[in-house]
């Protein structure tokens, strides 16, 4: 019994050492607080759907073909009370298809590197955040973030639809002044990996990740074979709208009076280019709608074929 106790409390008196000095797996003489001698593994989570960040959580990856939100969480208290999580780690990725926004808890806040802290950050495809607690608690910065974007290419997005026709009865918000959203075809938008916006395809929108200054540029070809009525022109505007598609949220288009026998041959240019600056979690629209003069009576339509027909070129890059 004595040797027992003598070989218990020797085994006591060897933990609470190691307890205060360098802690080693796979080497007797660690140089560093912890050093480990081989490999390291920690949680791996996927996830195509919202989620919540919890502190067993430590690398998790955004597989979702919808927007989505990863919600990290709360530091509890401030350092160095009970609950505090300064210094915890947590990587994120977005290997989906579109886009998620990383946010912090309640009224905490991520430094995003440049300006103002925020309270969330939105990652495009491919693109990957590092967030890093400083321990603080409440509404000041609480996270620090690295984002990588893995290309060094120019963040532009391309779309390009060779031809549309809108049949008579999808021309009435066209007709009446209503901005009609155009649509693109899926194939033929073009992203660069990481890129500062991101593509919408259900929605035919382009979704802004970084709040900045874009450059867009847009080209349409209008065609309606004609028109009836007692005017020989037509008023069209090609536009964009931000986060909506009503005429108060067209920021920059032009517009162009296109004549009965030019509109006829399908072929009339119609271009703009501006500078905007967006933030992240914008939306945007490419449109085109009739304006309020020059109008043919009753109903802008084509002769042959029974529609408006359109082609048209958009791109968007980060300045």
């Amino acid at each position: 019994m004595k040797k027992l106790l003598i070989g218990f409390l020797f085994l006591l008196s060897y933990c609470l050492q190691a307890q205060v000095g360098n802690v080693g797996i796979n080497t007797m003489i660690p140089g560093s607080t912890l050093e480990i001698n081989g490999s390291l593994s920690a949680q791996y989570r996927l996830t195509s759907a919202n989620y919540n960040m919890s502190i067993t959580d430590y690398y998790v990856a955004y597989n979702g073909s919808a927007a989505g939100t990863i919600t990290l969480p709360a530091a509890v208290a401030a350092y160095p009370a009970q609950g505090n999580i300064k210094g915890r780690v947590y990587y994120i990725k977005n290997t989906g298809t579109s886009t998620v926004a990383v946010t912090a808890n309640g009224s905490e806040l991520i430094d995003n590197q440049t300006g103002l802290p925020v309270s969330s950050i939105g990652l495009g495809q491919g693109w990957f955040v590092m967030l890093i607690s400083n321990g603080a608690a409440g509404g000041v910065t609480t996270w620090e973030a690295i984002v990588t974007n893995p290309t060094s290419s120019i963040n532009t997005i391309i779309g390009m639809s060779t031809n549309s026709t809108y049949n008579l009865p999808s021309t009435a918000n066209f007709n009446s002044g209503i901005p009609q959203v155009l649509p693109f075809t899926a194939g033929e938008v073009q992203i660069n990996q990481g890129s500062t916006a991101t593509w919408d395809a259900v929605n035919n929108r382009f979704i802004i990740n970084e709040t900045g200054i874009y450059e867009l540029d847009a080209l349409s070809y209008f065609g309606a074979g004609g028109t009836t009525g007692t005017s020989s022109n037509i008023g069209v505007n090609l536009g964009i709208a931000k986060n909506g598609t009503a005429l108060a949220n067209v920021i920059a288009g032009t517009r162009a009076n296109i004549g009965q026998v030019v509109a006829g041959a399908g072929n009339t240019p119609i271009s703009f280019h501006c500078l905007v600056n967006l933030t992240a979690g914008d939306v945007i629209h490419l449109t085109m709608y009739r304006g309020a003069f020059d109008s043919a009576t009753g109903t802008v339509q084509s002769q042959a074929p029974a529609g408006v027909s359109e082609s048209r070129h958009f791109s968007l890059k980060k300045l």
